[in-house]
């Protein structure tokens, strides 16, 4: 049975508090992390989950003390700044410290799309109960603003811990489905018009984005999409922010930046191709994305641009060889790259060097995004935005790119997918390329769909 008063604070603690945001940080006895999320249906709209693509570690946040919408950058390094220097560890032999879930939107400027209600423009939270899960230990990070009943606020928080382990995981079983692909004439032309930009000089890659609708009979339920999610893609990171009756949820492959004490790693996935029945036909299939020349060329974009942007927050851009990235339905060419984290340089000064890669946005970058901003009829809201959590004391944290994901809102829920686009692209095979992206979210959410 876990402590449930364990919390005692002296008097000089109280004092050194009064007014400031405090943390009491506690072990917990290992917890299955997606049976533990389950164990949380009360808080269902105010709560936020990420898991790392080896599944070594979970976030789990609960109840938000502060909560972040229309969000840059800057807004978040102010906040970060406020924070730690307003901040009381009560328990600094744990040395756990908050954390910030959530992430940023695309694009600021996009065109406006009510799907995303208040998730539109970027969302994050900073959670007054925060589980931090590895496969050996569970750990629980308490975080509020203090008054002068303290302690009975702390062990008031404590007491929601113990109600949440004590409660049976539920489930439900998933909805049959109907989907629509959304504009796809329009998006068709949209792709020729992109082509013939790049083939006068305009650009050198664009990547577009477009929507498929799905509908059920009852309101979707995040957490048997995430548990599905978990269940079918390996090799991903899992991922959802809830705000009400809407919820962002996805199994995205790409990292953005991962930023320790030591250094900044990010990774360059672009190109992709599909998984073969069998071993032999799978590893064909590999072998001829590798080989590909549009998507040889689409990636070494990729990889030039992260190196440009990172060169200024490391020693030295360190490149690993091209390798192939299998997840459940697709595979694309993957490059590790990283670098020795250079004094001073703060991580979120790295997500926004490194955002929109030319895996998301295009190159030139700022070309890219002007033409999408102009040219896609719907905005993309978090599809395709940095997500993930950042430690506001140590500044370290991870950020994937917001993709294979979708945004949900009562029975109603739109998947994204994107491709890139070359002057060798040809729309049907691009529409192809997305119509694959779509299958890892429509598998998520049903085993029965119908498509328009």
């Amino acid at each position: 049975m876990e402590p449930t008063s364990i919390i005692k604070l002296t008097p000089d603690q109280l004092q050194a508090s009064r007014g400031k945001y405090v943390s009491y940080a506690y072990d917990l006895s290992p917890q299955d992390p997606f049976k533990l999320f389950q164990k949380t249906a009360a808080y269902q709209g105010q709560r936020s989950f990420w898991q790392t693509n080896d599944g070594q570690q979970t976030l789990i946040g609960l109840l938000p003390l502060k909560q972040f919408y229309n969000c840059s950058i800057e807004k978040i390094q102010a906040f970060q700044m406020n924070f730690r220097a307003n901040w009381l560890n009560l328990t600094p032999i744990n040395g756990q410290s908050p954390r910030l879930l959530g992430g940023f939107a695309f694009n600021l400027k996009d065109q406006p799309t009510s799907v995303w209600h208040r998730l539109e423009n970027g969302y994050f939270m900073l959670p007054q109960i925060l589980f931090i899960l590895s496969a050996k230990k569970a750990q629980v990070v308490l975080t509020t603003i203090s008054k002068a009943n303290l302690a009975v606020q702390l062990q008031h928080l404590q007491a929601q811990i113990k109600v949440i382990l004590e409660q049976k995981p539920i489930t439900e079983v998933a909805q049959p489905i109907k989907g629509e692909e959304l504009a796809v004439t329009k998006w068709l032309a949209l792709v020729k018009r992109s082509v013939a930009q790049i083939k006068i000089g305009e650009m050198k890659k664009v990547v577009l984005a477009r929507q498929l609708k799905v509908t059920g009979e009852k309101a979707f339920n995040s957490a048997t999409i995430l548990g599905r999610l978990i269940n079918q893609q390996a090799n991903t990171y899992h991922f959802l922010v809830e705000d009400g009756e809407t919820f962002f949820i996805g199994a995205t492959p790409e990292r953005l930046i991962q930023g320790t004490g030591e250094k900044f790693a990010t990774a360059s996935v672009a190109g992709s191709i599909g998984r073969g029945q069998t071993t032999i036909e799978d590893i064909k299939l590999g072998n001829q994305l590798l080989n590909d020349a549009k998507n040889q060329y689409e990636h070494q974009i990729v990889v030039d641009r992260i190196k440009q942007s990172l060169k200024p927050f490391v020693q030295t851009v360190e490149v690993g060889p091209a390798q192939l990235l299998k997840n459940h339905d697709i595979q694309h060419i993957y490059h590790p790259i990283m670098g020795k984290r250079l004094p001073n340089k703060s991580l979120l000064s790295v997500v926004k060097a490194l955002h929109p890669t030319p895996a998301l946005g295009g190159e030139p970058r700022a070309t890219a995004i002007a033409w999408l901003a102009s040219e896609e009829e719907v905005g993309r809201g978090m599809y395709g935005g940095p997500i993930g959590w950042l430690d506001l004391i140590h500044d370290e944290g991870e950020f994937a790119v917001g993709l294979r994901s979708g945004v949900f809102h009562q029975n109603a829920g739109y998947l994204y997918a994107g491709c890139g686009i070359v002057a060798a692209s040809v729309p049907e095979k691009e529409r192809a390329e997305t119509r694959l992206k779509f299958q890892p979210m429509l598998r998520g959410i049903s085993d029965q769909w119908i498509l328009k």
